[in-house]
């Protein structure tokens, strides 16, 4: 291994430069083992510099030796370092690991991410404090193409064995050489320390040897990896029973926070207006939510529940041990939970875990079957007919034809007077064009509206979900002017300060999906984010709930989904390990514990912190 004479770093005051370059040393080119050090300052390897903005950096004394002690300053503007060298090849390795101690008084999230300069490609990750704790970041590599031979064993999957996660946004591995270290809230100051960066775990897929041989089937008969173990994996129909009832006694002695409402609005609060069905206000300057019986409401939602998880079976029958109808694994687990009445007990089930778990909302691409009991606010999911690569025009005659067949009075027939129905959602990440762009968004965004309006005046239109920082601001203007609560997808590490074109444009905003996954549950891909483990993962997910909370304009979170994919993928692959429950119906009790610690305190929260625009 290579090592490199440790010379000190300064320590730079952040008022010198908004971004100044501090040398250290010049760190050459090579090939990097197992676990092998990249930047570690008690050792001597040490990046060629570090670029502060509004930030500083000393070299300080740890338990184990020195660390790099970094201060991020708040008042709103950028604070970073950029930890950079002259370029590192990693192609064998699954990720890079920080370890990074919280020296503050507070608790604090810290932002990482890898990248080839300051490209927008990049393996970023964050991991969540609390005063005096230490605990490692993990940057997990996504990648563009698996190598070439597992191509003809494996088909419709997006994470495979041994490494490999498909991305469309996945770095050059082989030229990896700026480390960026920030944070979520622009107006928090912080102080931590980071040591021992380094390349870990072996990208390591089987061989062509291996899968020829006695690799497959690699699908047990409850729909997981068979090649694994991990905490938590089901080994038998008892196992089951037993989490089963071990599960309900849980759910007997927490039964969801006692402060608020049958809808899950804030029955301890303030008492506002009542019209028998949502709308949105803005009360003491945030906006709200406001529930049928005149609560505030804050939309703590979940998307996809259902009680099905399928899988193609079709020309990948080798896959699996045992094979269920439809290869729906998830089904197929109720049935063995419940018995002959699983769908009525599941159902039950599912209303339960919610309340408990703190949430009020069926969110996006969940089950009428199981919202239409009226236990939980849900929201619908419709489409207009819009074609996902939306055209550079519309005639609107046409369209709005094509948007009054679909969004019609027999449609919205089961939900319009509903007080239960939170809303609609209208079509979904809509990839909007590049031309034209403000007259093809006004008019999508009126008639979409206007049609809605007609048929179920008092539920509120959620808009389209917009996805993805680069969308133009003519959508978020159009979708401003004739939505009652802009929608966005947002699978980002920071939404405090997420805010709308420009302020003038003073609209409540939901977020439709988030999520974040780790490899440690028994699934190859970890989702769009990716953190260390399941500890992580679920302080990650409170960390961005806060986030959104402290929003004055945010009036709403919808965690993608409630179940994990299944390992062989979904209809595009996606094979994701994002749920709050696993395949075989086990809730994740880290997601569980952060949920009921997040809806016990969800609405003083809101009412008690602002992030200053």
């Amino acid at each position: 291994m290579m090592r490199f004479t440790c010379e000190p770093i300064m320590r730079v005051p952040s008022f010198l430069s908004p971004l100044l370059s501090v040398s250290v040393l010049m760190v050459s080119l090579g090939s990097v083992r197992s676990d092998d050090v990249l930047c570690d300052f008690d050792q001597g390897s040490e990046p060629t510099s570090i670029i502060h903005q509004r930030a500083e950096t000393e070299l300080v004394q740890g338990a184990t030796g020195r660390a790099l002690q970094v201060t991020l300053h708040g008042k709103g503007e950028p604070s970073r370092i950029r930890l950079t060298s002259p370029g590192w090849d990693l192609s064998s390795f699954s990720g890079v690991a920080i370890d990074v101690t919280n020296r503050d008084s507070q608790p604090i999230a810290v932002l990482a991410q890898i990248s080839v300069g300051q490209e927008k490609t990049a393996s970023r990750s964050v991991v969540c404090l609390e005063p005096g704790e230490t605990d490692t970041m993990l940057l997990t590599f996504f990648r563009s193409e698996p190598p070439e031979y597992m191509l003809k064993f494996f088909r419709d999957m997006r994470g495979l064995p041994g490494g490999v996660l498909a991305h469309w946004q996945a770095p050059d591995l082989t030229k990896l050489d700026t480390i960026e270290i920030s944070k979520s809230r622009p107006n928090q100051s912080m102080c931590f320390s980071i040591d021992n960066i380094r390349a870990t775990g072996r990208f390591a897929p089987p061989s062509e040897q291996e899968l020829q041989s006695d690799f497959f089937p690699f699908v047990d008969r409850y729909g997981q990896y068979m090649h694994g173990t991990w905490p938590g994996k089901t080994r038998s129909a008892e196992a089951i029973t037993a989490q089963r009832w071990a599960e309900l006694v849980d759910l007997d002695a927490h039964p969801g926070p006692v402060d608020w409402d049958r809808y899950g609005g804030w029955a301890a609060g303030p008492q506002l207006e009542a019209m028998g069905h949502f709308r949105t206000e803005k009360y003491r300057g945030k906006w709200w939510l406001v529930d049928p019986d005149g609560r505030l409401f804050w939309s703590h939602g979940i998307t996809g529940v259902r009680l099905s998880q399928s899988t193609k079976i079709w020309q990948r029958e080798n896959y699996f041990s045992e094979k269920v109808p439809d290869g729906d694994f998830r089904a197929s687990n109720l049935k063995r939970k419940f018995g002959h009445r699983w769908q009525e007990e599941a159902g039950d089930l599912t209303h339960r875990r919610l309340r408990s778990w703190g949430m009020n909302t069926f969110a996006n691409w969940s089950d009428p079957d199981l919202y239409h009991v009226r236990r939980t606010p849900y929201v619908v999911a419709a489409g207009s007919g819009m074609s996902k690569k939306v055209s550079a025009s519309i005639d609107e005659a046409v369209f709005r034809a094509t948007v009054r067949g679909r969004l019609n009075a027999e449609w919205a027939a089961e939900f319009k007077d509903d007080p239960w129905c939170l809303g609609v959602f209208v079509d979904n990440e809509l990839h909007w064009p590049k031309k034209n762009t403000p007259q093809v968004v006004e008019t999508y965004y009126k008639v979409v509206s206007e049609q809605l309006k007609a048929v179920a005046p008092n539920v509120l239109y959620l808009g389209s979900r917009i996805h993805g920082d680069g969308e133009p601001r003519a959508a978020y203007r159009a979708a401003a002017a004739y939505c009652d609560v802009v929608s966005m997808n947002r699978y980002q590490l920071a939404v405090v300060h997420e805010v709308l074109p420009t302020d003038s444009l003073d609209k409540p905003m939901i977020i439709g999906e988030f999520h974040f996954g780790a490899l440690d549950r028994g699934l190859p891909h970890t989702g769009l984010l990716a953190v260390a483990n399941q500890r992580q993962r679920a302080r990650a997910y409170a960390d961005y709930v806060h986030q959104a909370l402290e929003n004055d304009r945010i009036v709403g979170a919808h965690w993608f989904q409630y179940s994990d994919q299944l390992f062989t993928g979904r209809g595009d692959g996606e094979n994701y390990q994002i749920g709050f429950v696993d395949i075989v119906d086990r809730p994740y009790p880290e997601m569980v514990e952060a949920s009921r610690e997040m809806g016990d305190t969800l609405y003083r929260y809101r009412l008690e912190h602002r992030n200053k625009h």
